[in-house]
């Protein structure tokens, strides 16, 4: 992984793709060219594309833009717009706060692995078949 980029960059990237307009391709110079600005220096392709989340997030997107499933839906009235926007804040931050605790209990596991001499690939085989 690429040590470069921050968890601050990361998420500023994450914002980029998930605002992107459907009108524009997306591609990772493009990208690269959109998050310059924002981060403070151009990162590569394979900078970007070597951050698993990062990778996952622009081929989730590319794939809804391709298929064509980025949809507005306007509510009936700016009372039910200002009710779901409140709802959807809500629900960003509870889900902000699940995904710190998974982080962290993540963090906890790759400590003690690491301490006890535990390797990915330990962590990656399946478990032996009891006969």
């Amino acid at each position: 992984m690429a040590k470069h980029i921050s968890n601050i960059q990361i998420k500023y990237i994450l914002g980029v793709i998930d605002r992107w307009s459907e009108k524009e391709k997306l591609t990772w110079d493009g990208l690269c060219d959109n998050v310059a600005a924002g981060i403070g220096k151009r990162p590569t392709r394979q900078s970007l594309s070597s951050h698993t989340i990062v990778s996952e997030c622009f081929n989730e997107k590319k794939d809804k833009l391709k298929r064509g499933d980025i949809k507005i839906t306007k509510p009936a009235n700016l009372k039910v717009a200002i009710q779901r926007i409140k709802r959807l804040e809500g629900e960003n931050k509870m889900l902000s706060k699940i995904n710190d605790k998974y982080l962290e209990q993540f963090l906890k596991w790759q400590y003690n692995a690491h301490i006890r001499q535990v390797t990915l690939e330990d962590l990656n085989s399946p478990l032996p078949k009891k006969y």
